[in-house]
């Protein structure tokens, strides 16, 4: 099918679900040479374009190929959604919130692909995103509205012998481990909690999806079945779009991803080294530094694909440096442990249509009950329309989440509240 050709490239490089028209123009391939659609899962063939910088090889350029519509694409999206709070929670927030809403998301502009032999870019800029909000501080550009510079880096790449070469990246980054594990390519809209989340109750904004400023070397195979990443950043507030750090702490990550078999089935680690600083006004050096928060994240990851389904699963491990005079239980606590994880189950009906299940958990202290929160999901994902220049996709997610009133890092919580939520999104791509 025509827009299966357009739909594949967006994937190795984005948060999105639809394909970055501009990347197939260049590589005039099928979906299904990068991806197991509809699941979005990169095949060999994807995974080599993502590690060799959004290009075809990575030590090699045609400048014939080195023309504006191969390096530049847009990307609409559209929501409609409905909400269910749980008949226990109370207050005007729970009568009076609308139970269904129409949301124009965002409009953005990808742009990457090769600048020299050696080196290469990407960008993803959305020119207007709805933050979701009514009033407060979110309500920003007086519309409700903001534009993000979400990610952006240059890549170099060095051969090493005939099976090795080194990537190095420098700009707003996100680990790639963490990319092809749930944050980028996708069925789902919504991210895993654990993923997505940051823990209740901590004041440490960090969540494994988040963009930072720095720069990463990962070593990777030839032919993508090993890659060993090292990693720098700020570590910057992530409450705040493209922030710099408000401390002289450098954060650091290292990930190992093993490819076992030829449909890129594969199990990796991940480990986060952090600290995010507390003063008297967030972010804001200029006022006393209450403590600092000396935090990691480790992780297990893991998927197995075949040609019409897919299982992909996560399970994180975390530390967190309390204030100093925490009590829990009534006993002083200067670390606490957290959990999370997600599992994912995924089957392709026809090429261009697919559904979807997913189950999250997340547990901000693992020594206390009644704090977690967990998610059910369902969904539906499908192609609205195709053309030569263009095309559509749409999804359909339906989710149940659990969480205990007042659950979080230090506390117990009272009432289990389990809210509802149906969605419904169309993406458009040029």
């Amino acid at each position: 099918m025509r827009l299966l050709r357009y739909i594949a490239p967006l994937l190795l490089g984005t948060v999105q679900l639809l394909a970055v028209p501009a990347w197939s123009r260049l590589t005039g391939s099928s979906c299904n040479t990068c991806h197991a659609t509809p699941t979005w899962q990169l095949t060999t063939t994807g995974l080599e374009f993502l590690k060799n910088g959004h290009r075809m090889e990575a030590l090699k350029v045609d400048p014939k190929e080195q023309k504006l519509d191969n390096y530049l694409s847009f990307v609409w999206k559209g929501r409609a959604y409905g909400d269910t709070l749980d008949s226990q929670r109370t207050g005007l927030a729970n009568t009076q919130k609308p139970a269904t809403n129409f949301e124009q998301h965002s409009f953005s502009l990808y742009t990457g692909g090769a600048l020299s032999d050696r080196f290469s870019y990407f960008t993803e800029l959305y020119l207007n995103e709805n933050t979701g909000s009514t009033s407060g501080s979110n309500v920003v550009q007086g519309d409700a509205s903001r534009k993000k510079l979400a990610e952006a880096f240059i890549q170099y790449n060095q051969p090493i012998n005939q099976d090795l070469f080194l990537s190095v990246r420098a700009g707003e980054i996100l680990p790639g481990i963490l990319h092809v594990f749930g944050v980028g390519a996708r069925s789902a809209e919504q991210r895993a909690i654990v993923l997505n989340d940051q823990l209740a109750g901590s004041t440490n904004t960090y969540r494994p999806f988040s963009r930072q400023q720095g720069l990463d070397a990962t070593l990777n195979s030839a032919h993508s079945e090993t890659s060993f990443t090292v990693g720098v950043v700020d570590g910057s507030s992530t409450s705040v779009t493209n922030s710099i750090d408000a401390d002289n702490h450098k954060d650091w990550y290292a990930s190992f991803l093993w490819s076992f078999d030829k449909n890129q089935s594969a199990v990796g680690v991940y480990h986060y080294d952090g600290q995010y600083s507390n003063y008297a006004t967030a972010n804001d050096f200029s006022t006393a530094l209450s403590f600092d928060n000396k935090f990691k994240k480790d992780g297990i990851l893991a998927r197995f694909i075949r040609d019409k389904f897919r299982l992909v699963g996560a399970y994180f491990l975390g530390e967190e440096t309390m204030a100093p005079g925490t009590l829990i239980y009534g006993v002083p606590t200067s670390k606490t442990k957290n959990k999370g994880f997600y599992g994912l189950v995924d089957y392709n009906f026809t090429d261009s249509f697919g559904i979807y299940g997913r189950y999250d958990s997340l547990d901000p202290n693992k020594d206390l009950s009644n704090n977690e929160t967990s998610m059910v999901m369902l969904g539906l994902n499908g192609m609205l329309y195709q053309s030569d220049k263009s095309g559509a996709r749409w999804n359909f997610e339906y989710t149940e989440k659990q969480s205990y009133n007042h659950g979080n890092i230090t506390t117990i919580g009272a009432e289990k509240f389990k809210d509802k939520r149906y969605f419904f999104q169309v993406t458009w791509g040029f």
